[in-house]
């Protein structure tokens, strides 16, 4: 190491005795860094930048400016150069300020080459290397460049802060209706108004177990044990939920769920087989396309997400309402939540591309997504491993995370281990 680096661990060393350790026995070898010489200077790791090269401390101070005027603590996410904890212990009105570390390894390096002994010193200040990773503080700044250089240990954390830094942009996007969407809803009225309330399908059925069936790879995995418990007497079989792009692949391994959930605008008959069954019902949302509706064989179900986009037809015609982030696993699932269920299990939800596929049943690039495309994003999936996805399923699983979280009187179980790891969702293997 160098002579920075002691002097500053000296410090470390006295405080978090712990993180002094850790420190000691961090390796650098596999970050790629060199200096970067603009109007300033800053270090590259893996060629992202961990600060501005040309005006580092107008860029500190932007990212301190997301902070509230008058707040006396703050978080921060990240170290970068170390350039917003020097400008926060500047300010005396912040009592207490936490640096969460995202990379030890990353945070070592730092220590080597840079000089941090005047923000260690403060004693409002708290160095923390264990970190939570379900909830964010009240009033925080993320470091962008680190949300790229976590560890592997903090993939989830790093997840929520992206999703977090993105919700505003992402909720704009949801709660605008382009006019011809719009008109379609409004088409659709009649026939929501005619349809019976999704809330009905508690009189239909009370589950004690329900699967929820969705369309990633792994359910390919499952068919033969779906067979075996669609076969089971109808006293005693658990309820088959659908998502509606994994109707084809049932059918097609004569699998008959008991409800499909449909969300997407975009689905079209094309994309749903010829042969359905009347007595699998559908619960859909107003965005649904008519002539899809029409042709339904079996009976209809209306709901509407939680979204202020529904507002209006919800007070033309009062349906239930569920929970949606993004994907109609969410909905699916809240679906069975409401119908009182006890235990789920979920499968083909992977949230990512195990097997190098996209989804069971369909060819590559069918409905939209392809494994020929470049994937920058990862998660750890069952054993460990960390398995290619996109940065949109990222955050359909933690919204699905969060929302198990606030349903602790259910019981959730993932029935594979190849795609993502669902924190909520322990393993249950599920063989016929």
């Amino acid at each position: 190491m160098t002579v920075l680096f002691d002097s500053n661990l000296e410090i470390i060393k006295q405080r978090w005795p712990l993180l002094s350790q850790m420190l000691n026995t961090a390796s650098v070898l596999d970050l790629n860094a060199h200096l970067v010489q603009g109007t300033e200077q800053t270090i590259s790791v893996n060629g992202i930048q961990l600060s501005s090269r040309h005006n580092r401390i107008a860029e500190a101070q932007l990212l301190i400016s997301q902070l509230p005027s008058n707040c006396n603590e703050a978080t921060i996410y990240g170290v970068g150069m170390g350039d917003v904890p020097t400008i926060l212990v500047q300010n005396s009105a912040i009592k207490h300020i936490r640096i969460c570390l995202l990379n030890v390894n990353l945070f070592a390096l730092l220590l080597t080459y840079t000089d941090q002994r005047q923000w260690l010193s403060d004693q409002r200040l708290e160095l923390e290397f264990q970190l939570q990773h379900h909830r964010l503080a009240q009033q925080y700044i993320a470091i962008t460049p680190e949300l790229s250089l976590s560890s592997d240990d903090n993939a989830r954390l790093r997840d929520l802060l992206v999703f977090n830094n993105n919700l505003t942009y992402a909720n704009k996007k949801h709660n605008n209706v382009d006019a011809k969407l719009k008109q379609r809803m409004m088409e659709n009225l009649a026939t929501i108004k005619k349809d019976s309330d999704a809330a009905d399908l508690s009189s239909h059925y009370q589950p004690t177990k329900t699967l929820v069936i969705a369309t990633g790879p792994t359910l390919e995995l499952h068919y033969a044990y779906l067979r075996v418990q669609r076969a089971l007497p109808k006293s005693t079989r658990p309820l088959m939920i659908s998502v509606d792009t994994a109707l084809k692949a049932l059918l097609n391994e004569n699998i008959i769920p008991d409800i499909v959930v449909s969300l997407d605008q975009h689905m079209s008959q094309q994309l749903l087989p010829d042969n359905i069954p009347a007595s699998v019902k559908l619960v859909y949302f107003p965005k649904s396309q008519q002539d899809l509706l029409q042709w339904w064989p079996g009976q209809r179900f209306a709901a509407y997400s939680l979204s202020q986009v529904y507002d209006e037809l919800y007070q033309l015609a009062p349906k239930l309402r569920l929970f949606t982030n993004g994907s109609v696993i969410h909905p699916t699932i809240d679906l069975a939540v409401h119908l009182k269920s006890q235990t789920i299990i979920l499968f083909g939800c992977d949230f990512s591309y195990p097997h190098n596929k996209t989804h069971a049943f369909w060819q590559d690039g069918e409905l939209g997504i392809s494994i020929a495309h470049e994937k920058k994003h990862w998660v750890m999936n069952g054993y460990g491993e960390k398995v290619a996805t996109d940065l949109s399923f990222r955050g359909y699983l933690l919204a699905l995370e969060h929302y198990i979280y606030s349903k602790p009187y259910v019981t959730f179980y993932n029935a594979s281990l190849d795609g993502a790891a669902i924190d909520g969702a322990p393993y249950q293997e599920c063989k016929s």
